[in-house]
Parts: structure tokens; C-alpha cells; sequence
């Protein structure tokens, strides 16, 4: 009996072709093709990513893709990355995986069967040859004796919370393959969630005897020990992780997140502006830099990530806020001056806008109008000891006159 007929894991018969296909490549032209070509054959939901960060994004904004193509060679995180991410994210399910490769030699093709690819697509590939190679990846892939079947469950049964399950099933698969790594690796996911630190730590001293390359194995112990709060044997282990894989975005996240909640902003920048030189790209990465460079003052450098920031999300009220103080300190008045009122016309009652706006309207002797917001201030604000000394101060100025 195969383990995925022992946890009774349901096996469907076919594509339908309803079910959406994700198309992972980064050159437009090829992407448009093949997505042009599976409208053509009935496939009436395909996504695009041009990138392994934004094909993340993807599947996690959609649990039921039925199949991804993927191109082997993607800016910065390259195919493989991508499906090791998609395989160990329990966040993430996990689809059928199609990998298309140029250059395809022997090593090639045994590493990319190594790391868990469904199927092969060999460029320059045909139109023609997609639908066999996808369906046949989805045949490979739900498969009653594919362990990736058995490897979906337990992570359902870790982001469920049923950590017992999980464990029976990472044991299971430890059981049946005792010289991987990878289900040690779940095992010590399972004890991080029970707070079982040194048995999760011992569970990855083990994967990495048998498999030192397996880069789960690195960026695991920096969230252990993140989770007892000691981040320098943490930083330590996500650089670890970072020089295994310099070119993958999603080494670099968990070290940002952790300096930034500890405000060590310095290492924080540092580690940053170096995966900016590698040409590193990901979602919060224009937040880490522009809340690190705004906490140490560095307005000039604060103002060109917070902008990207704001295209983002351009009705973010602390993003807001932030570019109107860095452009009043760099100078650059009228656009302060106009980026406050973006933010008292999302927030009409917003504290920091108003103030600082009646502010800048003192500093360009516009004391009438100062005065006038000041109090309408109060009027909201009552106790804002602030802004009722700057109002008895404007007042007594006004009276000298």
C-alpha cells in the first residue's frame, strides 16, 4: 500500500480545463504565446508571471492552479528555486510542475528530476508539445505513489494546526525515504510549532548530515531562533542561507522582517542594499528600506523608496505622512505641502497632517491660516499640548503686530 493510499489522499483523474494554469516565464513574447496557445485548447484561466517572487504571489492568491509551466531560467530566482519554494512553503500548494530548459545536457535533466519536476519541456519546444507534456505532468504528479502527494498533506495538516497528523505523516515519510532530508525537515517545522526547539534543532542537524546542500535546512534554524528571540544566531543562519542562494529574493525577507520589529535598522539596510546590487526585487522590500531610512534619518534616501512604496499602496496614511516630513526636510516645500493634504483629504481628522501642515504654513508667514488650523486642531484634539503652544505662540505674535 502506497502512503498516499494509507492517509487516504484523494487522486483526481484528470485536468479540467476550468481550473486555472499558471505560466511562469520572463521573455513577454513567449509568455503571451503559450498563454495565447492554451486559450486556443480550451484552458480558459491562464495567469501570467514573469518572475519567481511574482509567480509566489500567484499561487498563493490561488490554491486550485491545476498546472504551472515555468521556464528554468527566470531573473533572479530561477525555475528550480521556485518549485524548492513552492515544495517547502506550507503556506503554498503545491501543483503539477512543468519546467522548460535550454541548453539540456544529462546533468541538467537528473537535477531537475532530482528537484521534483513533473515534467520537461526542452527548448526551443513546439506549440504542440505542451498540452502532452502538461497533462502528463499532471498524471506524474497525482499519482497514488508520488511521495509530493503525501508531502501536500502533511503541510496541510501544519498550516491546520493538527500537529500530530503532520508529524505521523513527515515520520511516515521519513520511514520510507530514511536518507532524505527533506521530511527531517518537516519534522522540525512540526516541533518549531509545539515550541520543541532543541528537538527541531537536533531534526535539522540530522537533514543537514545527510544533505548539507538543502537550504531549508538554514533558513529553518534562523526562524527557530527567531521564535526564542535570539537574533544573532538567527542573522546568522539566514546569511547562511543568503550565500547558498544570493539570486533568491525570499532569503532575504526573513532577516529584513526580524531587524526591522528589533529596530536594528543599520544591519537591516546593510543587508538590503546588498541584494539591491544583485538586482534582489520583492514586494516589502521598498517598506524595509524606506521605514529603515526614515527611523535614521536619511530623508533623500527615505524619499525614493517610500515613493515606490506609495505606488503600491498610494493610500497608505503612515506612508504618506513619512514622504510629506522627508520632502519638508530635503526642502522641497510644495510638495510636502501637497502630499499633506492627500492625507487630511483620505483623513480629514489626521493629527500628524494637520499639524504639520499648520506648521509649514507658519514657517511661509501664512500666520492667519496657521492659526486657523491650529484651532480646528484643538477643536478635534483638545489635549494636543503641541499644537496649543504653537497656537499661543503664533497668537501672541499676531498681537505684537
Amino acid at each position: 500500500m502506497s502512503l498516499a493510499e494509507r492517509f487516504g489522499i484523494p487522486i483526481p483523474e484528470k485536468m479540467v480545463e476550468a481550473d486555472p494554469i499558471l505560466v511562469v516565464e520572463h521573455q513577454q513574447d513567449m509568455r503571451m504565446i503559450v498563454a495565447h496557445q492554451l486559450n486556443k485548447l480550451g484552458f480558459s484561466r491562464v495567469m501570467h508571471a514573469s518572475t519567481g517572487m511574482e509567480a509566489l504571489e500567484k499561487i498563493q492568491e490561488t490554491p486550485n492552479i491545476s498546472v504551472i509551466i515555468c521556464s528554468g531560467e527566470l531573473q533572479g530566482m530561477q525555475g528550480l528555486e521556485l518549485l524548492s519554494e513552492i515544495r517547502e512553503d506550507v503556506k503554498l500548494n503545491r501543483p503539477p510542475f512543468c519546467i522548460a530548459l535550454a541548453n539540456v545536457n544529462r546533468e541538467k535533466l537528473m537535477f531537475a528530476v532530482e528537484t521534483g519536476v513533473d515534467e520537461i519541456l526542452v527548448k526551443p519546444y513546439t506549440l504542440g508539445d505542451i498540452i502532452p507534456k502538461i497533462r502528463r505532468a499532471f498524471s506524474l504528479f497525482h499519482n497514488p505513489k508520488n511521495p509530493e502527494k503525501v508531502y501536500e498533506l502533511a503541510k496541510v495538516h501544519l498550516r491546520e494546526d493538527k500537529l500530530e497528523q503532520a508529524e505521523e505523516v513527515f515520520q511516515a515519510l521519513h520511514e520510507s525515504t530514511p536518507e532524505s532530508a527533506r521530511p527531517l525537515v518537516g519534522l522540525a517545522k512540526v516541533a518549531l510549532k509545539k515550541k520543541d526547539y532543541d528537538n527541531a534543532l537536533e531534526k535539522l542537524k540530522d537533514a543537514e548530515a545527510k544533505n548539507p546542500d538543502f537550504l531549508h535546512t538554514y533558513s529553518l534554524r534562523g526562524d527557530i531562533y527567531i521564535d526564542q528571540g535570539k537574533l544573532d544566531d538567527a542573522l546568522s543562519w539566514y546569511r547562511h542561507a543568503i550565500g547558498l542562494s544570493p539570486l533568491n529574493p525570499n532569503r532575504y525577507k526573513p532577516p529584513a522582517e526580524a531587524l526591522l520589529n528589533a529596530k536594528n535598522y543599520a544591519e537591516m539596510l546593510e543587508i538590503l542594499e546588498a541584494g539591491l546590487k544583485k538586482g534582489i526585487s520583492f514586494k516589502e522590500m521598498n517598506h524595509y528600506l524606506s521605514q529603515g531610512y526614515y527611523e535614521i534619518k536619511n530623508y533623500t534616501a527615505c524619499t525614493k523608496y517610500i515613493l515606490k512604496a506609495v505606488d503600491s499602496d498610494p493610500e497608505n496614511i503612515t506612508y504618506l505622512n513619512q514622504l510629506a516630513l522627508s520632502y519638508k526636510v530635503t526642502g522641497n516645500l510644495e510638495e510636502a505641502k501637497k502630499t499633506y493634504n492627500k492625507v487630511i483629504k483620505i483623513d480629514p481628522d489626521n493629527q500628524q497632517a494637520l499639524f504639520n501642515k499648520a506648521i509649514m504654513l507658519s514657517q511661509s508667514d501664512k500666520i492667519p491660516e496657521a492659526i486657523k488650523l491650529l484651532t480646528r486642531i484643538l477643536d478635534k484634539f483638545p489635549n494636543f499640548e503641541k499644537a496649543q503652544k504653537k497656537l499661543e505662540a503664533l497668537e501672541a505674535k499676531e498681537n505684537q503686530k
